[in-house]
């Protein structure tokens, strides 16, 4: 493996925070050749868009922004506030969202979390949400959540090895995302792909992956929802799971064709396939339309 540098984001401010703790144990876990720095979010001042164009970039933004531009990839680790992410990672995201060479653009990452009953996860499915601005190429699995996250450490020393384990898996996942982008850089594709099933945890999981090869993606549980989607936003690509039969599948099609044309549709019930096959038609486009 060539060298990695990560650089290590934690949603929470609190000195005792599990997450950041997390984070430290991930910098211990790294394998040979990767390196994970920890950056601080205490400090960056909440985004203000009067500020950013009369000042620029505040002097702990600028060094955040280059920072992250230096890393070859990011992993999060994020509490749940409220059932989401918390104000200071938003707010950092926001900052470094900003402009056109925004230093988040196709940034492979990982998740993690420790938290409550739920290990974070709807923190973590809103914040693959966010990412999905950028196009982030995030790991599709292990989704790393910590429940009842005091039980899992001594003080803040991980010790539980299921979840260590987990982690070593992420980083691995992480080190192929990588380098799988440094040798076939991502594409700028307009518009996302439109990934349409009845089973919401197999559209979740379609998405994750197609997420994890970099583009932006669309849920639609339903025609109305499909249909409007089709209608409303910009489609690269529709992926109809196999449970979309009959003339559910024909009218949807249909729509595809006469609104995105030049949008491949795939038809698959394979999480992986649908991913791979979305991301070879997108990245090499049939020349002959």
């Amino acid at each position: 493996m060539n060298n990695i540098d990560l650089v290590g984001i934690s949603g929470s401010l609190r000195r005792e925070s599990y997450n950041t703790a997390l984070l430290r144990a991930t910098q211990e876990l790294a394998p040979a050749g990767m390196t994970l720095d920890i950056v601080d979010l205490n400090g960056v001042p909440m985004y203000n868009w009067d500020e950013e164009q009369e000042n620029g970039f505040d002097p702990a933004v600028a060094r955040l922004r280059e920072r992250v531009a230096a890393a070859d990839g990011i992993v999060f680790a994020t509490p749940e506030y409220n059932y989401s992410v918390t104000g200071a990672l938003k707010n950092a995201l926001d900052w470094l969202s900003r402009g056109p060479d925004s230093p988040l653009d196709f940034m492979p990452a990982a998740i993690l979390g420790a938290g409550g009953g739920s290990g974070t996860q709807a923190s973590q499915r809103h914040l693959r949400d966010i990412l999905s601005h950028n196009r982030f190429c995030v790991v599709a699995d292990p989704q790393v959540m910590v429940t009842k996250a005091p039980q899992h450490f001594d003080g803040l020393t991980l010790v539980d090895e299921d979840v260590r384990a987990q982690i070593r898996l992420a980083l691995d996942r992480l080190a192929v995302i990588v380098e799988r982008a440094r040798h076939v850089p991502p594409q700028k594709v307009a518009g996302s792909v439109l990934v349409v099933g009845r089973d919401g945890g197999v559209v979740d999981d379609v998405c994750r992956r197609i997420t994890e090869l970099g583009h932006r993606t669309l849920e639609a549980l339903t025609d109305i929802d499909t249909i409007r989607l089709l209608e409303t936003r910009s489609v690269a690509a529709v992926v109809l799971g196999e449970s979309v039969e009959g003339p559910s599948r024909e009218r949807i099609t249909a729509r595809s064709l006469e609104l995105h044309p030049a949008a491949p549709i795939v038809v698959t019930g394979d999480p992986h396939a649908a991913a791979a096959q979305v991301d070879d038609a997108l990245r090499y486009p049939d020349p002959t339309g």
